[in-house]
C-alpha cells in the first residue's frame, strides 16, 4: 500500500524547525515528530545527570507547545514523556530514565502509524463505488483513506477545497494525481454551492475534546455546518492519539492564530491604519453536526472516544 511518510528527523532541534516552518503537516505527524524531539535528545544528546534530562524534557515541551498549542498529539507526546521523568523512580538511573523515554517514544511512533493504517481500513469500507467526496485541508490519515480504498479498486471522485491561508490541500492534490483519483478544486467559499454534488465530507482533526467536539483547520466548522443544511453525512477521521484529555477537566483546546502576513501582503492596502488582521488558523466543530469518527477502533460516535483511551494508553506503555 502507497504510505504517506514522516520526514527524516536529524536532531531534536531540527524536529523544532521543521514544526516552526510548518514542513510538518497533519496532527499525527506532529504527535510523531514530538516523540522523534525527546527520542533524539536521549539518544544524540550529552546529558549528564537526571536534573538535565529534566531540564531538556521542559524545554523541548514548551517548545513544541508554543510552536503548535492546537496539536494534541503533541501535549498527549509530552505528557507520556513528563510523567517519567516526573516519577520518583526514574532518578535513581540515569540510563534506565533515558531508555523508558526511548522505549516510549518508540511506541507512540509504532502505534500512531499502525492507528493511522486500521483507521484507513475502516474508511475505505465506507466509501463506495461512484461516491462523490467532499474534503478540506490535508489530513495524512484522510490521504491513508483514500489510498486504501483506491487500492481496494473503488472508484470515486474527490472535491478537494483550497484551505485557505496556507492551502495545505495542494498536497493532497499532488496524492490524487499520483494515483489518478479524480478530482476538482474549489474555493473555500465555494463549498456551498458543491455541497449538493456530493455524497458526504470526510474531514480530518487536529485535537478532539472529550465532549466529542473537533478542532480542525479553519473552515472545517463552516463545512460541517454547511452540510448539515444541505443533509450530508460529515465523517472525522483520526486516530484516537489525537484526543486532548485536558478537556476531561473544563480545559477548552488553544486555537492557533497565525501572522497576519500569510492572508495581507504588501501593498494590498494604502494604509493598515485601523484595520485589524487576524489569521484564525483552527476552529471547532461541535459533536452534533459530525456523523461518526472514523479512527483505529471503528467507525464510532463522537461521545465514544474516551471509553477508548485506556486501550489506546495500555499499547503505548506496555
Amino acid at each position: 500500500m502507497l504510505k504517506v511518510l514522516d520526514l527524516e528527523f536529524k536532531s531534536t532541534d531540527h524536529v523544532i524547525e521543521e514544526v516552526e516552518n510548518m514542513n510538518v503537516k497533519g496532527g499525527s505527524p506532529f504527535g510523531r515528530a514530538a516523540a522523534w524531539a525527546f527520542k533524539l535528545a536521549c539518544e544524540q544528546e550529552q546529558i549528564y545527570s537526571f536534573s538535565a534530562l529534566k531540564v531538556k524534557v521542559d524545554d523541548i515541551t514548551t517548545k513544541l507547545n508554543n510552536l503548535k498549542p492546537t496539536m494534541s498529539t503533541i501535549n498527549n507526546t509530552c505528557k507520556f514523556v513528563q510523567d517519567i521523568v516526573n516519577d520518583p523512580d526514574s532518578e535513581v538511573d540515569l540510563a534506565v530514565a533515558k531508555g523508558k523515554i526511548i522505549k516510549v517514544c518508540d511506541h507512540i511512533i509504532k502505534n500512531s502509524f499502525e492507528a493511522v493504517e486500521k483507521t484507513s481500513v475502516f474508511g475505505a469500507q465506507r466509501i463506495s463505488d461512484g461516491d462523490t467526496i467532499m474534503m478540506h485541508s490535508y489530513s495524512s490519515t484522510l490521504m491513508g483513506i483514500f489510498i486504501a480504498a483506491k487500492e481496494a479498486g473503488k472508484n470515486f471522485k474527490v472535491i478537494c477545497t483550497e484551505s485557505r491561508p496556507l492551502r495545505e490541500s495542494r498536497k493532497a492534490i499532488g496524492y490524487f494525481q499520483e494515483l489518478g483519483i479524480p478530482v476538482t478544486l474549489i474555493t473555500d467559499a465555494s463549498v456551498y454551492e458543491f455541497l449538493p454534488q456530493c455524497d458526504y465530507v470526510i474531514m480530518g482533526a487536529d485535537s478532539m475534546d472529550v465532549d466529542g467536539s473537533v478542532a480542525n483547520k479553519m473552515g472545517t466548522a463552516q463545512i460541517a455546518k454547511l452540510a448539515k443544511a444541505c443533509k450530508k453525512d460529515i465523517y472525522i477521521a483520526s486516530e484516537l492519539y489525537k484526543l486532548d484529555l485536558r478537556t476531561q477537566t473544563g480545559y477548552k483546546i488553544v486555537l492557533e492564530r497565525r501572522t497576519k502576513d500569510e492572508i495581507v501582503f504588501e501593498g494590498d492596502y494604502e494604509t493598515m491604519d485601523g484595520l485589524e488582521v487576524i489569521n484564525q488558523f483552527f476552529d471547532v466543530t461541535p459533536a452534533t453536526d459530525i456523523k461518526a469518527i472514523i479512527c483505529e477502533f471503528g467507525i464510532i460516535n463522537p461521545s465514544q472516544m474516551l471509553s477508548f483511551w485506556s486501550n489506546l494508553e495500555k499499547e503505548i506503555l506496555k
